[in-house]
């Protein structure tokens, strides 16, 4: 039995991988399950170094230790798969445990960054024939409210509330979209002598 539970870390696994196989989300994982198996492991390891190898004991601790690792591995397979899934449609989840969410969030950039550059492709071949219409401006897209901006060429621009699309200077327009407050739109027209059918 593991000290102190009233329940051993193979019952724990066992409950904890049916209820993450019988529920949608993530099913919590008790706030101590990794220091929990963490000492569990680590005595076991600990055992079956100082432990005869020929002896029943060595034997079935080896085997118990054999079950809960892999009883582990199928645990963390099903929370992966929930959590691809979640980075695919963009959900945020919850009972993420700590490592998780920093995966997740890496997940989900990347998930955008692929969708980002899936609509670039398809944008530079809908546009093949057209130009990028040069300025001393960019275009921008507010995703969200700011106030007024002190441009590189110090002119006064906004307040901006979502949905406002503004022409700003291109040090300042590359600043708010790394910031995600908007993003950059590109203006095109026809290469001269190209008909856009």
């Amino acid at each position: 039995m593991d000290e102190g539970s009233g329940q051993s870390i193979y019952e724990l696994l066992t409950t904890l991988w049916r209820k993450e196989r019988e529920s949608e989300g993530l099913a919590k994982l008790p706030e101590d399950f990794g220091r929990r198996v963490q000492e569990y492991i680590g005595s076991v390891k600990h055992y079956l170094k100082v432990s005869d190898r020929q002896s029943l004991s060595y034997e079935l601790k080896r085997a118990e230790l054999e079950a809960v690792t892999s009883l582990l591995n199928e645990l963390f397979r099903l929370r992966l798969r929930k959590i691809l899934n979640l980075a695919l449609q963009e959900n945020l989840p919850e009972n993420l445990f700590d490592f998780e969410s920093r995966i997740y969030l890496n997940l989900l950039e990347s998930v955008k960054e692929y969708r980002r550059r899936v609509k670039e492709l398809m944008v530079s071949v809908a546009y093949r024939d057209w130009r990028e219409i040069k300025s001393t401006l960019i275009p921008v897209y507010f995703l969200k409210e700011h106030d007024k901006i002190v441009g590189s060429d110090h002119r006064t621009y906004g307040p901006f509330k979502p949905g406002d699309i503004a022409a700003l200077p291109p040090e300042n327009a590359k600043v708010l979209e790394m910031r995600d407050v908007a993003r950059v739109l590109r203006a095109l027209e026809p290469k001269r002598g190209k008909r856009n059918d």
